[in-house]
């Protein structure tokens, strides 16, 4: 298998008996594909494309309009309820 960053050959990976790759260290640092991430794989013209997913960041306008809801005065814990937490 043949790992293409940018269109350039930048490493060749073998893949063991139960269909695992390793992508390179200095491959996952530049890629920045870390531990546990969730990685995609498309065919594209015979090749096989592995692409990092990252989570889409909530925009400043899809925020806005999201308030807490106020029901009143706060509710204090009791005292008895603070010294449940504490046992």
């Amino acid at each position: 298998m043949r790992i293409r960053y940018r269109e350039e050959l930048m490493a060749e990976a073998v893949v063991d008996d139960k269909g695992r790759i390793l992508i390179p260290a200095p491959l996952r640092k530049q890629c920045r594909i870390k531990e546990g991430m969730v990685v995609s794989f498309e065919r594209k013209d015979g090749d096989l494309i592995l692409k990092p997913l990252r989570k889409k960041r909530t925009s400043l306008r899809e925020l806005r309009g999201i308030h807490p809801k106020r029901t009143g005065e706060p509710r204090w814990a009791t005292p008895e309820e603070i010294k449940s937490i504490w046992e």
